[in-house]
This record gives structure tokens, sequence and C-alpha cells, in this order.
């Protein structure tokens, strides 16, 4: 055998170890005699991890590539709706944005991040309304970890929109939480 060959050889048996070691039943589970595989809203969850980790890095092609796996994968998961919408909405492609932040929210009406995803989508089209409403619904959710997110873009939003009274409100309430948001003057000093 050639040391080509010989190389081959060991690859291929350490290849075919290792997918049987990943395959493997598990003998003290009953009733358990397939091989265990991730299931479908998990490999789409990796996929849309991925993507976001692209997106943030500015590689939206191999984002989009990501995200279409995630979907083929798994037409219902939400959030690689999301973070099409995201995507798309950083190339300035709003049709496309719009369509996939309505899909995530059909697919996941209570999930507050796809609310507040969409709402901020929607108050940088100045549709402020439609902006606020949505980052609204993500604000509602008690069970939302980063309300000061949602806070943030709705004073923004309510800035842009020219209801200053509105924006203090929304400032107050994030500053319950011990956040400090600045209003659109005061970023520009």
């Amino acid at each position: 055998m050639t040391l080509h060959s010989w190389h081959l050889f060991a690859v291929a048996c350490v290849t075919g170890v290792a997918l049987t070691a990943c395959t493997s039943t598990n003998p003290s589970l009953p009733n358990e005699a397939k091989p265990v595989a991730s299931d479908p809203q998990s490999r789409a969850r990796v996929h849309t991890e991925l993507a976001a980790l692209y997106y943030q890095q500015g590689s939206m092609k191999t984002a989009l590539d990501e995200l279409a796996t995630a979907t083929k994968i798994d037409p219902q998961y939400a959030p690689a709706y999301s973070m099409l919408g995201l995507v798309y909405m950083q190339l300035g492609e709003q049709g496309p944005a719009d369509t996939n932040f309505q899909k995530a929210v059909a697919l996941a009406p209570n999930d507050p991040d796809i609310r507040n995803n969409y709402g901020l989508f929607l108050c940088d089209t100045r549709q402020y309304q439609k902006g606020l409403t949505q980052l609204d619904a993500a604000l509602v959710n008690p069970l939302y970890n980063t309300p000061v997110r949602a806070l943030d873009n709705a004073a923004r939003c309510a800035q842009d929109m020219g209801d200053a009274s509105l924006a203090s409100r929304y400032r107050q309430r994030a500053a319950r939480y011990g956040a400090v948001v600045e209003t659109s003057s005061q970023k520009l000093q």
C-alpha cells in the first residue's frame, strides 16, 4: 500500500468511526433503535446563528445563503425570517425585508425580538405608527429579556416622528432599567 493510499485509508477509517459515534444508538434508553438525528428546528437555529455572525461581519451574501438553508430545513422557523428581514434591511431592499418580517411575525406573534426588529425596520422606513405598534407589542411581553432595546428604538422612532413628549416617556421608561437613551439631537453633538 502506498503512502497516499494509506493516508486515504486512515482518513476513511477515522471518518467512519466518527460517523458511527455520531449516529450510534444509546442502549440505555428504551424503545430507541434508530440513530439520533438533530431536529429540523435545531439545525435551522444553527444556520440562523451562523447567518447572524456573517451579518455582523458584513458578509450579507453568506448570511443569505445560511438563511436559505435554515428556511429550507425548517420553513416554520420564525427567527430565520426575522434575520432575513434584517439582512434585506441592511441591503436597502425594503420589499423583501418587509415580507420576511411579516412572515416572522405571523409564525411567532409573541416573540418580542421579532417584534422589535420589525418595529425598527418600520420606523427606519418612516412608518412610525406601525413601528411603534410593533415595539409596544414587544414591550408588553413580560418575558422580554431586553426591553431597553425596544424602548430605545421606540424613543428614537417617536423623536423622528416629531413627538418629543412620547419620546421622553419612552426614555423615562428606559431609565427605570438604568439605561440612558439619547435623543437624535444629542447623538449629533
